[in-house]
């Protein structure tokens, strides 16, 4: 009896400790990103690959901006876009182009029969070197 004892005690304090240094979850209105770093050239042009990253997320229902980002730049592509609550595939790619990059972003839902969005632009870099790319979504609420 003993020995159970000290067990259970022991595995209280292993799940207390646990539960002070597992990070919380995400709330819903936290902005969400879906990005990739790599080195890109400042100069690319139409003979180079394309370049994705992509992921599956749950979104609430509610407004978002949605926007890209490249390196410490950020640009809304739609404002107070309505999304329904829904798990969707949010991805981006960048098509390597003749000193600019195009760089294409869409978010379809999974379970609901909903038109697939998307936002699009292009990037002119100053210089070749390591960036962080991809696009937000920033909850209205």
């Amino acid at each position: 009896m003993a020995k159970l004892l000290r067990t259970l005690m022991s595995l209280a304090f292993v799940l207390g400790a646990a539960a002070v240094v597992v990070p919380g979850t995400a709330t819903a209105a936290d902005t969400a990103y879906n990005t990739k770093t790599q080195y890109l050239a400042g100069t690319p042009n139409s003979g180079m690959a394309d370049s994705c990253v992509s992921r599956s997320i749950y979104l609430a229902a509610g407004y978002y901006d949605w926007g890209h980002r490249m390196g410490t730049g950020s640009s809304v592509g739609r404002a107070n876009l309505y999304l329904g609550a829904d798990w969707y595939t949010w991805a981006d790619c960048l098509d390597p182009g003749d000193g600019i990059y195009g760089h294409g972003t869409t978010l379809k839902a999974v379970n609901h029969d909903w038109p697939r969005v998307e936002i699009s632009r292009t990037w002119r870099l100053s210089r070749s070197g390591t960036y962080t790319w991809g696009s937000f979504l920033d909850p209205r609420f």
